[in-house]
């Protein structure tokens, strides 16, 4: 029997990340072509005897989602054993999250866990879809972010959603009389010169989560002003330079005044989800930060 092919597993779990062959080519760091990694999870499928995963629309199948849970723990299983091999008494608490929540969150959730003098605590930022990745390699012991809509609790890392945050779309002041509501972005939308919009990279999760929604109301609008950070997005809203989307939460951090906000029901734009990512065995520390962030995102989010 051949070996193994190792190399195309983990292109696989790549396809599953990103949702898709044409995602994982695009906008991942898999450093291979749409063809060359189309041939790779034929090898893959023709290895194991079985179909994976249906292409257009990707879904999996049920031995696809088998193998892809069984691959994840097992990968998992084996960055432990680097990290067990290391015998690291000095390891820092890592966590990796997007800059918002480095910023307005993690700080009181730091204080509260009462860590050790000594310990060392890394925080990285980073965006959405490359945090279950620093888990799985080992990079990040914890990770908070937005969920793609093809996690699956349960698989590894392991992740479980801790908040659903509902989006509001923030008008800009020469738009403040004219749209009031929805619909009226909608009308908008649908002329022929379109307003400008202040928006993430295309390849963020919560970027795409959006343009998703507004394809299935019948529209397709670019980015005017791309920006790293949605901390970013209300301070060029403010001053004209287009419309933009935020996250809504219980208690507010920043003004938006000089524009408006709109509330986005279900229906118009579904909430996004919100979770964290760990690996399966979990030091005492990092243990008790899993449990502050639950509590924390129940009372706060």
């Amino acid at each position: 029997m051949n070996s193994f092919p190792w190399y195309a597993t983990e292109l696989f779990l790549s396809v599953c990340e990103a949702g898709g062959l044409s995602a994982a080519s695009r906008f991942g760091k898999i450093g291979i072509s749409q063809p060359a990694l189309s041939a790779q999870m034929a090898t893959l499928e023709a290895h194991l005897g079985m179909k994976l995963f249906q292409r257009k629309p990707f879904l999996l199948t049920a031995e696809g989602r088998h193998f892809q849970e069984e691959t994840l723990r097992l990968r998992a299983r084996m960055g432990l054993l680097r990290e067990t091999l290391a015998a690291d008494t000095h390891k820092p608490l890592r966590i990796a999250a997007a800059d918002m929540i480095i910023r307005d969150h993690l700080p009181q959730l730091l204080k509260q866990i009462d860590a050790p003098s000594r310990t060392r605590l890394v925080l990285r930022e980073a965006p959405s879809q490359d945090l279950p990745a620093l888990v799985r390699d080992g990079e990040a012991d914890l990770a908070i972010g937005v969920l793609s809509k093809h996690v699956h609790s349960g698989t590894s890392p392991l992740v479980e959603v801790i908040a659903r945050l509902p989006l509001m779309l923030q008008v800009p002041p020469s738009h403040a009389k004219t749209v009031r509501q929805w619909s009226d972005l909608i009308r908008l939308l649908r002329q022929k010169e379109k307003p400008g919009l202040v928006s993430l990279p295309q390849n963020n999760l919560l970027a795409q989560h959006i343009h998703a929604s507004l394809r299935k109301a019948g529209v397709e609008w670019h980015p005017t002003l791309e920006v790293s950070s949605l901390s970013h997005v209300p301070a060029y809203v403010r001053l004209d330079f287009g419309f933009g989307f935020c996250i809504v939460e219980k208690t507010p951090r920043g003004k938006t005044a000089g524009s408006r906000l709109i509330a986005l029901s279900g229906d118009h734009m579904p909430s996004l989800n919100v979770g964290i990512w760990h690996r399966e065995q979990l030091d005492p520390l990092a243990q008790k930060l899993m449990n502050l962030i639950r509590i924390y995102a129940r009372e706060k989010l």
